[in-house]
């Protein structure tokens, strides 16, 4: 329990990096709608991917491992359990969630994005772009949804 504190600061760290991406999302993604020169708004998707692996990843990988740690040292924590905290057994069910949407939908359609982009194939990369949009704005709500859960949980807990 020495390090509990620690790791659960560390915890909301990075879910505020989630956050912090989804208002960058927002902007980044108006940047891109209302680009007119081709150029600028390949280079402004190149910047969008980047920060959506950066992001991903950090905040993927923190909250994973912060929160694993959270659940061994906290006996009152468990893993998928709803009989007793049913708030944080959905918001790992949203997590795991995130994760399947991120591996099976949003890395793959970014990697075509690349290769579209690369090849100057500008109605594929439209058609990536939106898919990847659509994925990402369904994270972020998960995302959101589960920081709900995690600021609220003490008031119906």
């Amino acid at each position: 329990m020495q390090h509990y504190q620690t790791i659960v600061a560390l915890h909301i760290i990075f879910a505020g990096i989630w956050l912090i991406y989804f208002a960058a999302d927002i902007i980044i993604k108006r940047k891109i709608e209302t680009s007119n020169n081709q150029q600028t708004k390949n280079e402004m998707i190149s910047l969008y991917l980047q920060l959506s692996n950066l992001f991903g990843i950090v905040g993927s990988i923190g909250i994973a491992l912060t929160g694993i740690a959270v659940i061994i040292i906290n006996s009152g924590y468990g893993f998928f359990d709803m009989s007793h905290a049913h708030w944080l057994a959905t918001k790992q069910i949203i997590f795991v969630i995130i994760l399947l949407i991120s591996f099976l939908k949003i890395i793959p359609n970014s990697k075509k994005l690349r290769t579209a982009i690369s090849n100057s194939d500008s109605e594929a990369a439209n058609d990536l772009l939106k898919k990847v949009f659509n994925s990402n704005k369904i994270v972020n709500i998960l995302v959101i949804l589960n920081f709900i859960f995690a600021i609220t949980h003490r008031f119906y807990s």
